[in-house]
């Protein structure tokens, strides 16, 4: 489903990163883990198209990014952003936001779906003509997620979903995003830095240091801690300190 080949890029002169594959199957949960600047963001940038590879190839679903227009990428797949409040607009009502993806994609029956989605994610109907500061942490993540699902696309790339929130409704995010997952066989791609949380939600992982990728791991790992690379130790070793 989602498939980095070689992938290398560059701002200026400086290397974001340097070579870097990975592939993930079709209903797969795949975490890419690292420290600040490690690189993991800009890999889900460059498959959103918001950076260009310098080399290599990124590729979600069975079409070339490079062939497919916005309309069609979107129809593919979808960001759910660390910060909530700053993904969504704040004039713009949880109706607005839900709505304009079908509204652009000329899709039909687009009340009901609203209807349908704010069940899906557990947000009351009530919160459907709320502005964005009219909302928790927690509810405008759910709204996000929420607009992130309007075109059933088959795969999220979640960039630290829920390092923005606090500690107790972190569970209740990840707790929904492991039963979407499962209801509708999504495939992830999550970026955190957190290596519990990728435990909790992801089969395997890619553990990536500058740039680089130093190895790829099975959650079997990730909950012991037996990780090949000196580095993968470390981490585990802060994230049970």
């Amino acid at each position: 489903m989602i498939q980095v080949q070689n992938l290398s890029v560059r701002y200026d002169e400086t290397t974001i990163l340097h070579d870097v594959s990975f592939n993930v199957a079709a209903g797969e949960s795949f975490a890419l883990v690292g420290e600040s600047g490690s690189g993991k963001s800009t890999i889900l940038k460059a498959l959103a198209r918001q950076v260009k590879p310098s080399s290599g190839a990124v590729q979600i679903g069975v079409d070339p990014q490079e062939g497919a227009d916005r309309l069609t990428l979107a129809r593919q797949a979808q960001m759910v952003f660390q910060d909530p409040y700053g993904s969504l607009h704040p004039r713009r009502t949880v109706d607005d936001a839900l709505i304009e993806p079908l509204v652009v994609h000329r899709l039909p029956d687009r009340d009901q779906k609203v209807l349908d989605m704010l069940d899906a994610v557990g947000l009351p109907r009530r919160f459907r003509f709320r502005l964005p500061h009219q909302l928790s942490g927690g509810q405008r993540q759910r709204v996000a997620i929420a607009r992130a699902l309007m075109l059933d696309p088959p795969v999220l790339l979640l960039d630290e979903p829920t390092s923005a929130l606090d500690v107790s409704v972190q569970a209740e995010i990840l707790n929904l995003l492991k039963s979407l997952h499962e209801e509708k066989n999504l495939t992830f791609l999550l970026v955190t830095h957190d290596l519990p949380v990728a435990s909790f939600l992801c089969d395997r992982l890619a553990i990536l240091k500058s740039g680089r990728i130093l190895e790829l791991a099975d959650v079997a790992t990730l909950r012991t801690g037996n990780f090949a690379s000196e580095y993968g130790r470390e981490l585990f070793q802060r994230s049970v300190g």
